[in-house]
């Protein structure tokens, strides 16, 4: 059987070419939204308990559209009194730097790690207002390294170092809250109040205290939990997820369907053949052997095509621009695990869609596949 599907596909190599193309597009397109939609998962990650609450304006549809009005930190504290660690007021920006679009937080040094969770994996921590550092996935996207001097806002600042991060603060420039204050300038302050609670506080009784405590203030204000906040702002990309988990599935439900068509083509051209086949011996499940065989080499070979396409297409470095929502780059890459599982269903959803074409074909008796007109079907 090997021999004779060699033997057939090099005779029929137009159409071959033509299903090896067609399979390859849908198989492409999943080895990038796949990826895509990982990758706007981990925005939305969180490091342990909710023990950050985020203050900021009601009515802000981004962070960087709040503002904290002097005050505002006296009474926060006043509210969550001996459960709260550290209040810190956080300058939010979104900028594009050197070509890529990032967000910026001003806040205080020693804040990073306790309360934002920052690890540093890199160089050092800032011990000059001239020094910053750059989260893993922004300095990646960037090319910047410890040591890198960079250009934020008509200011020279050195790269101190690189640290890591749950969700979008991988995806952070940092600076320190005096940094940020003189190269913005004091006017729009802070627009974040980060409360980080002790761990003995209940996170659920404290942020209904403080929500329940600005309202009987009319401060205009409202706490969120810090994975909420990346809900509330990652809605687009939460959408955007979906969509491309869905694209992905019509996509493998298409090559179903595709196989379906092609395998019974073929099926039909040959009907004399395989009747003379049957009619010398060869068994139902021969030719159940030929037909899946076939359909593999076209499915491996579509899926090499399009695993070089995008592999190709990621190392471009056209993708993360194209595709920054908020200032967020989703840093796509190819893992080992998700290659394999694009064969796994390139592979299934081409000998599903033969199968169920040309089961009918094996049923027929060599008799009925030698005698029918031309334009005849195997139904």
């Amino acid at each position: 059987m090997i021999h004779l599907t060699a033997r057939d596909l090099r005779h029929d190599g137009l159409t071959f070419g033509f299903s090896v193309v067609s399979s390859a597009v849908l198989i492409f397109a999943f080895l990038l939204l796949i990826p895509l939609s990982m990758a706007i998962r981990r925005f939305g990650e969180t490091a342990g308990p909710p023990q950050n609450l985020y203050v900021l304006e009601k009515d802000a549809l981004q962070p960087e559209e709040s503002r904290i009005e002097p005050g505002l930190s006296d009474q926060v504290a006043a509210i969550l009194g001996e459960r709260l660690d550290r209040l810190d007021p956080v300058v939010f920006r979104i900028l594009r730097i050197e070509e890529h679009p990032m967000q910026l937080r001003g806040v205080a040094v020693e804040s990073w790690g306790p309360t934002f969770q920052l690890e540093l994996i890199d160089g050092a921590w800032p011990s000059d207002p001239a020094e910053i550092v750059i989260g893993q996935a922004a300095a990646q996207a960037g090319g910047w390294r410890a040591g890198s001097d960079i250009e934020i806002y008509g200011q020279e600042f050195r790269v101190a170092g690189i640290a890591d991060g749950q969700g979008t603060k991988a995806q952070t420039i940092w600076m320190s809250f005096a940094a940020a204050r003189a190269l913005f300038g004091p006017e729009r302050g802070p627009q974040l109040l980060v409360a980080h609670l002790k761990p003995s506080a209940d996170p659920l009784e404290a942020r209904q205290d403080l929500e329940d405590g600005l309202n009987s203030l009319g401060t205009g204000y409202e706490p969120y939990f810090e994975d909420g906040l990346l809900r509330e702002a990652g809605a687009a990309l939460n959408d955007l997820r979906s969509l491309s988990i869905l694209t992905a599935l019509i996509g493998f439900a298409a090559v179903t369907i595709g196989s379906s068509n092609l395998a019974w083509l073929a099926a039909e051209e040959r009907r004399r053949w395989l009747g003379i086949l049957r009619a010398v011996g060869f068994a139902r499940h021969d030719l159940a052997r030929y037909f899946l065989l076939r359909a593999a080499v076209i499915s491996v070979a579509a899926y090499l095509l399009a695993l070089a396409a995008a592999a190709a297409f990621l190392s471009s470095g056209v993708t993360p621009q194209s595709l920054a929502i908020g200032g967020l780059e989703p840093g796509l890459s190819l893992t080992p695990a998700t290659a394999a599982l694009g064969l796994a269903l390139a592979s299934l959803a081409t000998l599903a869609g033969t199968w169920l074409s040309v089961r009918r074909v094996l049923a027929s008796s060599p008799s009925l596949m030698l005698g029918r007109g031309p334009g005849s079907t195997f139904a």
